[in-house]
């Protein structure tokens, strides 16, 4: 590719400092903390997303400049971490700094191809929609590369690229919907997602989001049809839960494979029908068994607060035993809001 200069997006102004003030004192510890000399790839491997965020951006601002491939993988890690460790406010703002993503600029002067790797596209369509606050910004940028991505499936005749192509545009579909749905305006996304239903088969993962959706907006019967006619049968006991037949939906998922959404929902369904401390017990041994994502810390700090007197002892004992397990079984941080402090 013809050399172009992309030092605009190495400045270190862009990028803002990670206080770590959000994290409990647990997880501020030397030993709760990778080495400085982590490479980016074990970070992101133990989910150290925001170790990895900050080391993305000090490589980025440190001498001499990466080539540009690397470039546009850092910043993509960068702004990829930040949205998963819920800063998603920097992110949008640190994605201005790319501009017009389908500026003529960022075009190879002899393939006539983009130079930016797709998922930084993709995941720049949405961070600037957010950082400009427009979220039909966003939704024209993704119709902006679906219709890139028809010309490549148009054109293409490798079996293999063109599949690629495919499933781009399929998430592409995905994210118009996600847009519609931070828009506030469930019912596009409902009639959005109806339309990319393939004319011959299935698709089970569109199903399950339509049924999930037709849920949120308090359609269940719909929701039900939409799962009747797919094979995501994990997902059948939540139209119990809907209807507010908790103990029926507990049935359900005792019945169904074992996995932490089916324990966790099976908690929830237990709850709701005065079985506290078995609620309590099932989170409990999910924690034991290493697992410490943001729903299920919540939760259980929920039963502690409604079931003890002694809630605030029992979270900060709880905050004691995931930093432990991720210590010793590896796995990112945990901010204050995820234990309720």
């Amino acid at each position: 590719m013809p050399s172009k200069d992309f030092t605009y997006l190495l400045r270190a102004d862009i990028y803002h400092p990670l206080s770590q003030l959000h994290l409990p004192s647990q997880f501020r510890t030397p030993n709760s903390q990778p080495l400085p000399s982590t490479p980016i790839p074990t970070l992101l491997a133990n989910h150290n997303f925001r170790s990895a965020a900050a080391a993305a951006a000090l490589r980025l601002c440190t001498p001499p400049a990466p080539p540009h491939e690397e470039l546009f993988s850092l910043l993509y890690t960068r702004l990829a971490c930040l949205t998963l460790i819920n800063h998603l406010p920097f992110a949008a703002e640190e994605s201005k700094a790319l501009q017009d993503i389908d500026s003529p600029f960022y075009r190879d002067e002899l393939t006539g191809k983009n130079v930016l790797p797709w998922e930084l596209r993709v995941l720049a369509v949405r961070l600037q929609g957010v950082g400009y606050g427009d979220g039909r910004r966003a939704v024209g940028g993704y119709y902006d590369l679906a219709r890139e991505a028809r010309a490549e499936i148009k054109k293409s005749a490798d079996p293999e690229e063109k599949q690629t192509w495919k499933e781009r545009l399929r998430e592409l579909g995905l994210c118009v919907a996600n847009a519609l749905i931070e828009m506030g305006d469930a019912g596009a996304a409902i009639r959005h997602l109806e339309s990319l239903r393939p004319r011959n088969g299935e698709d089970e993962v569109l199903e399950g989001r339509l049924a999930l959706l037709y849920i949120k907006a308090g359609n269940v019967d719909a929701a039900r049809q939409c799962l009747s006619d797919t094979s995501a049968s994990e997902l059948r006991p939540l139209l119990s839960m809907a209807d507010g037949r908790y103990a029926e939906a507990a049935e359900e998922w005792k019945a169904s494979p074992s996995s932490d959404l089916a324990v966790q929902n099976l908690a929830v369904c237990l709850f709701y029908t005065g079985e506290v401390d078995e609620t309590a017990e099932l989170l409990d041994q999910l924690i034991e068994k290493g697992r410490s994502f943001h729903a299920l810390t919540f939760n259980l700090a929920t039963v502690y607060e409604l079931c003890s007197e002694k809630s605030s002892q029992r979270k900060e004992n709880l905050v004691e035993r995931v930093s432990k397990g991720i210590e010793e079984k590896g796995g990112g941080e945990r901010g204050v809001v995820d234990f309720k402090l």
